[in-house]
């Protein structure tokens, strides 16, 4: 699994090289959680993304998958269920426990901002977050079910960018019944759709995106798990593309 990519299509714009020139040393990346939604039956399945506007400085004109910065908030909100152990393994190798819970609710609460798609269970909150994101999401009538998420690939920003994230990717698959909430465009996503995983790779998206579309089909065929996840990361002069934990 170990190599070297150095990928051309990656560029840096005129406005973040000289963000970039300006910082006397590189930006510490931020955690953010991005969770990848799948519906339909298996071999035939459609991924849910959305279209970042050209307001937004960090990947702005592509399609991505809902997600984002994690808030601390996250490290407060009410939950259902209980990480799965191999998930929270993965991630507690680089995070503390609070820290790995808050990665997760992070996810299932932008994709609630982004999209209006709860991953949830029917429940009361006990506290007001003073929240916008987790107060519209209880006032829904739901908790984020922890549960359902599953780690599949992770990557950080290179240090040639002005801002940058270490981005873990989760994986849930709706239910049929589920499959069935509307979802809505957002100030951050535009263009919301569900597109088939097979050819979701021919819409305009940044290399890490394309490249998680490619890890989560072969996470989807295996035949369990795998006990590592793909970690992309920038490594003396070029992206470095292994797994996580590594020795795993």
């Amino acid at each position: 699994m170990k190599k070297f990519i150095h990928d051309k299509r990656v560029k840096v714009s005129d406005k973040d090289a000289a963000r970039r020139a300006a910082m006397t040393r590189a930006a510490r990346p931020f955690l953010a959680s991005t969770v990848v939604i799948t519906r339909g039956p298996k071999g035939a399945e459609e991924v849910l993304l959305g279209f970042r506007s050209r307001k937004h400085d960090f990947m702005p004109e592509v399609y991505v998958y809902p997600g984002g910065r994690v808030d601390r908030a996250d490290s407060f909100a009410p939950y259902h269920g209980e990480i799965d152990p191999r998930t929270a393994r993965i991630l507690g190798a680089a995070l503390p426990p609070a820290r790995v819970r808050a990665c997760v609710l992070a996810g299932i609460r932008e994709t609630f901002e982004e999209t209006g798609l709860i991953i949830g269970k029917t429940a009361t909150s006990p506290r007001n977050m003073n929240h916008p994101g987790w107060d519209n999401f209880h006032a829904a009538g739901y908790l984020p079910s922890i549960d359902r998420l599953s780690v599949f690939g992770r990557a950080t920003t290179p240090p040639y960018r002005p801002k940058r994230f270490d981005t873990w990717f989760f994986h849930t698959h709706l239910t049929d019944a589920e499959a069935q909430q509307p979802v809505s465009d957002s100030v951050e996503l535009l263009d919301i759709q569900w597109a088939p995983l097979k050819t979701a790779h021919e819409l305009k998206m940044h290399v890490i995106t394309e490249s998680m579309i490619s890890e989560l089909r072969k996470y989807l065929a295996a035949s369990s798990p795998p006990a590592s996840v793909p970690f992309s990361r920038w490594h003396r002069g070029g992206f470095k593309y292994d797994g996580f934990p590594i020795g795993k």
